[in-house]
């Protein structure tokens, strides 16, 4: 696939994901970029997609990289719809515990959120994504507090 110059990559970027970056966020954003994730138009698009869903994650940390690509192939893998009670299941199979007040929060968007209630997968991507960058920090919070009382 042909690589992108650095001026078309950005305006390809705002305008997937709607607005206008500053030049700092841009220069922050490049190195992310290299050889095995090289400046295409489809891994631009892709990245612009995260940043639209998780407006405030950071795209430098290579494992919130990970964490969108392990929701898209939990999506990829399944039938088109789940039931809560089975989307439950499957947080509890990847070691995901989540407050039930931070899943009503993600499923605020979606009229909240019920066991019995089949949904769509695709309407599922964000809180997917969500619940695994929900893991990753609090994985990192606790490495976090470990490395501090060890100092």
């Amino acid at each position: 696939m042909k690589k992108l110059e650095q001026k078309e990559a950005r305006e390809l970027f705002e305008e997937v994901l709607g607005k206008r970056i500053s030049d700092a966020s841009w220069y922050r954003l490049k190195p992310v970029f290299g050889d095995d994730f090289p400046l295409t138009k489809q891994n631009v698009t892709w990245l612009a997609e995260v940043k639209k869903q998780l407006p405030k994650c950071d795209l430098r940390l290579i494992p919130i990289v990970n964490s969108v690509k392990v929701a898209n192939q939990l999506i990829a893998g399944k039938e088109s719809e789940i039931s809560g009670k089975e989307l439950l299941e499957l947080f509890e199979q990847h070691q995901i515990t989540i407050h039930p007040n931070t899943l009503t929060k993600w499923f605020k968007p979606l009229n909240g959120f019920r066991k019995t209630r089949v949904y769509e997968l695709k309407e599922l991507y964000s809180v997917i994504l969500a619940a695994h960058t929900y893991k990753l920090r609090k994985e990192v919070e606790k490495t976090s507090e470990l490395f501090i009382k060890a100092s």
